[in-house]
């Protein structure tokens, strides 16, 4: 069977959503594409090969996402570059939703640096495409600390890969909120932590796992959380400079996004937010 043949089975299986089908193909032409030399984009291979190369490659990269796997996903994805850098091979279709998922990939895993030097090397075009407006706008959201707009992003979501990313976001966003309320108070009740922290509630399992990874205690009786004395010293935080390109966050030392110090309450910042929580429910 030619490798063309083979992506026009791949490409069948992966739009019936045979994802057991998918990853038997996928891990043979893998090997298939290191054995040729194809994997590694090689110049001297003919445009029809390259071409075919990059949609297999494209197709895996969008089948690692769906099944939750970011470390195939970035296996995949940096396999995938050196494709887009020839000169001579036609542009792809798949371009813009790669480009997407890896500045919203960045995003997520905190790779704030990385993820504006991205941007500085598009072009109009690309920067108006859909997919990378997603990533951009959720950027300057979490610059904003409009978190709320980030969460609700999930209902606009272009394609099932990005809800993966989205959700990994969230935990970062999450974990973020946790540390401002854990320096700003003694305890929280069970409700208001809820819709802080965006568990709707039919989350309560996900609520409870997500305070208990943080040693939240609840209290049964007031359905109230207590905090440990330090909290998690792995904490993502945003940097709201006024330099967006030197914007970082990575864990926490001595102190919050923004310049705050841990330890010093926050309740003008946390106040809102526990008012806004509080209308949550009617709001998502």
């Amino acid at each position: 069977m030619s490798l063309q043949q083979s992506l026009t089975e791949l490409q069948s299986a992966f739009d019936k959503g045979k994802t057991e089908q998918v990853t038997s193909q996928l891990s043979k032409l893998k090997l298939e594409l290191a054995k040729s030399g194809l994997y590694f984009a090689p110049p001297t291979a003919t445009s029809n090969d390259l071409v075919v190369a990059r949609s297999i490659l494209e197709l895996a990269s969008f089948h690692s996402l769906r099944l939750h796997s970011l470390k195939s996903y970035t296996a995949y994805n940096a396999a995938l570059q050196p494709f887009y850098a020839l000169p001579n091979l036609p542009s792809s279709p798949n371009r813009p939703v790669i480009l997407g998922l890896y500045l919203l990939a960045l995003l997520s895993g905190g790779q704030l640096t990385e993820f504006h030097t991205l941007l500085e090397r598009l072009g109009p075009g690309e920067m108006g495409d859909s997919f990378v407006k997603l990533p951009v706008d959720l950027e300057r959201w979490l610059m904003e600390g409009a978190y709320n707009k980030v969460y609700r992003a999930r209902e606009r979501v272009p394609r099932e890969e990005f809800g993966f990313l989205l959700e990994k976001l969230m935990g970062t966003v999450r974990a973020q909120i946790a540390a401002t309320i854990e320096a700003s108070y003694p305890s929280l009740g069970k409700q208001n932590a809820s819709g802080l922290l965006f568990f709707k509630s039919g989350e309560e399992k996900d609520l409870i796992e997500f305070t208990s990874s943080r040693k939240w205690t609840l209290n049964p009786s007031t359905s109230t959380f207590t905090f440990p004395s330090t909290s998690p010293d792995d904490t993502p935080t945003y940097n709201t400079s006024a330099n967006p390109s030197a914007t970082s966050f990575g864990a926490t030392g001595n102190s919050m996004s923004g310049g705050v110090t841990r330890g010093i309450p926050m309740r003008t910042m946390v106040g809102p937010a526990l008012r806004l929580a509080q209308q949550l429910e009617a709001i998502v």
